[in-house]
């Protein structure tokens, strides 16, 4: 094996490792979320944590599970952000859309989730199997 075989296998293994824990967490998000209000948004806000480790342990190629994940990352960042969005209207403490969704985007669930995404798109950088253009060597 390669080093960068080596480092691929590392990047793949951190990204497993970390969406199998944003796919916990949405089991235990939709667990315990009250569906009665904004029944759509907390049912994507539930799924797409759920889909992250199915996504990417069985979507293949490499780069179809990478581009999924990357939807499902900003899908759930903007479900997420909508419902900060309402929560904070109906205290009223909010500044501005903007600043609802930069804090969302520091929290750790969605960093995680930008995380596996990330990590996905170097182990296809250093993967000694596919070359630049998706194509074997």
């Amino acid at each position: 094996m390669t080093i960068r075989g080596i480092v691929w296998a590392v990047l793949l293994a951190v990204a497993a490792v970390l969406s199998v824990g944003i796919s916990v967490h949405g089991v235990w998000s939709a667990m315990s979320i009250d569906l009665r209000q904004d029944t759509v948004l907390s049912l994507v806000y539930c799924a797409m944590p759920i889909l992250c480790f199915p996504v990417f342990f069985l979507v293949r190629p490499a780069n179809r599970s990478t581009f999924l994940l990357s939807l499902m990352a900003i899908t759930f960042l903007g479900s997420y952000s909508a419902l900060n969005w309402r929560t904070c209207s109906e205290l009223g403490y909010c500044e501005s859309v903007i600043a609802t969704v930069m804090q969302t985007l520091s929290t750790n669930l969605v960093l995680a989730f930008f995380g596996v995404v990330i990590l996905n798109l170097l182990a296809l950088l250093v993967d000694d199997h596919v070359g630049v253009w998706g194509y074997k060597n």
